[in-house]
């Protein structure tokens, strides 16, 4: 009977040895695997702001070339009456002229999918320095003319390893509406960029917060 009781007291050791030298190993397997998660987004963040930002120059190197290439030097013919039926979730975008350097040439007019909350701007000509110049149509966003009331006070308290993002108001229909703050993981070397509303052509703009690369 003693050596029963002998070797269950042994086992009762090695169980209470082993069992936290386990649960140190998976802790600490799992700050590893969350190192690794962070360094793995910031990496993507940054080769993200990277294509970006190279997006950004060649389309501001491809509108300087666009505009040398479309100032014409006489008004543009009339525009075109074109025979269309109204479809459902479209828009009807008219046709145009277009100046390709040396002539017009007609674009036909074409059907494009409705946005929620944009509308089509119509695709006109300015006459600048004696010479026309061509404005593309694009997509639009119809937002309210006033400015979203003042933000709400949150209650929220510090936690580990996250960020707190502030709540912020949302244009639906014709109405503010109040979105709930929230806790984001925390990034290794970013910093969260609050959502703001800016004022654009007489109406006000969301532009979305974000993660930024410090």
């Amino acid at each position: 009977m003693r050596r029963y009781f002998t070797r269950l007291l042994f086992a009762s050791l090695i169980i209470a040895t082993v069992s936290p030298a386990f649960a140190d190993r998976d802790n600490r397997r799992d700050r590893r695997d969350h190192r690794r998660d962070d360094r793995r987004d910031h990496r993507d963040d940054r080769r993200d702001h990277r294509e970006r930002r190279e997006e950004r120059r060649e389309d501001r190197a491809e509108r300087r070339e666009e505009r040398r290439e479309r100032r014409a030097d006489r008004a543009p013919p009339a525009v075109r009456v074109e025979r269309w039926k109204p479809r459902r979730g479209y828009t009807w975008v008219e046709g145009n002229w277009a100046w390709n350097g040396g002539d017009w040439v007609w674009t036909s007019g074409r059907y494009e999918r409705e946005r929620r909350g944009q509308r089509w701007r119509p695709h006109r000509y300015e006459q600048r320095d004696g010479a026309y110049v061509v404005v593309d149509g694009g997509w639009i966003s119809v937002g309210p003319s006033a400015a979203p009331p003042t933000l709400r006070e949150e209650r929220w308290a510090p936690r580990s390893g996250y960020v707190w993002v502030r709540g912020s108001w949302d244009w639906q229909g014709d109405q503010w509406v109040w979105s709930p703050g929230r806790y984001e993981r925390e990034r290794a070397n970013a910093r969260w960029r609050d959502r703001r509303w800016e004022q654009r052509d007489g109406v006000y703009i969301s532009v979305d917060g974000g993660w930024d690369i410090r």
